[in-house]
């Protein structure tokens, strides 16, 4: 009993001096007119967090982390902070905007219908599944060819579980040089989620500014960037090419199935 006492005590020491060696850094991540920018990556070495629907973020650092920090969102440039600016605590940091030449998108309005531009793929058993530890940094989905100039209009997943009391979903769609995905969209795509949405199909609207060209090579990412509480989501498994990839770490792997989405477009 006693050694087990001074094991206990000995644990507690260790875990209040870790968490005194721990660095708490607050602040918000703005736009040029001082809005909130929601849902912006902060990183700090491998340490990172997401800020939140009005840009307010709160990242635990260790002792030790020695890196700047990097403040990154699709819609704006990537900006790194000197430590010496955040070390105090509390830090604003604004994001200059993102230009994106999108090019023109022609469509004939009397002519054009909807196209299907992905489909699911071959449904297999099992799901996949996003968990409390992915938090904007971990994307899933397929990759494809585009077969012709297209415009997106919209992307539907089908929902399987959802144990969140709410959470939000990022759709980006990005092409594919090599090893680098370029975003070919000027804003993510934002899904809200509840337990109400479990087993319904999910149409996510784009406002036509998502182009794509014949012969070049698509990757829908998806990820899960807010959580109410400890929960997971779960899609249906289809056989498709697909990527994960690590957002922080900047890896990616080949999987041979992913999450299903339908794409539909005009083509331009």
């Amino acid at each position: 009993m006693k050694r087990f006492t001074f094991l206990f005590v000995m644990l507690n020491i260790a875990f209040v001096v870790s968490s005194n060696c721990q660095t708490k850094v607050t602040g918000w991540v703005l736009d040029s007119n001082g809005h909130g920018i929601e849902y912006a990556t902060i990183c700090v070495d491998s340490v990172f967090c997401i800020s939140d629907a009005d840009g307010h973020f709160n990242l635990q650092l260790p002792q030790n982390a020695s890196a700047d920090m990097s403040v990154s969102h699709i819609s704006f440039k990537t900006k790194l902070i000197p430590r010496s600016t955040f070390q105090q605590g509390e830090v604003s940091i604004t994001l200059e905007e993102r230009a994106y030449n999108l090019g023109s998108v022609d469509i004939v309005a009397k002519q054009a219908k909807l196209e299907k531009i992905l489909g699911r793929g071959m449904k297999l058993p099992g799901d996949v599944a996003f968990g409390k530890e992915q938090q904007g940094n971990i994307e899933f989905g397929p990759v494809f060819t585009a077969n012709n100039d297209y415009v997106v209009m919209s992307l539907d997943l089908k929902v399987g579980e959802c144990t969140y009391q709410q959470c939000v979903i990022r759709l980006i769609v990005y092409e594919v040089r090599g090893t680098t995905f370029e975003p070919v969209q000027p804003k993510p795509l934002y899904v809200a989620l509840t337990p109400a949405n479990e087993n319904t199909h999910i149409k996510v609207k784009t406002q036509g500014n998502i182009s794509l060209k014949k012969g070049r090579i698509y990757y829908v990412g998806v990820s899960v960037v807010s959580g109410s509480n400890a929960g997971t989501l779960h899609f249906p498994a289809y056989l498709r090419s697909a990527y994960a990839r690590n957002l922080i770490k900047g890896t990616y792997k080949k999987l041979p199935a992913t999450l299903g989405i339908a794409i539909e477009g005009f083509r331009i």
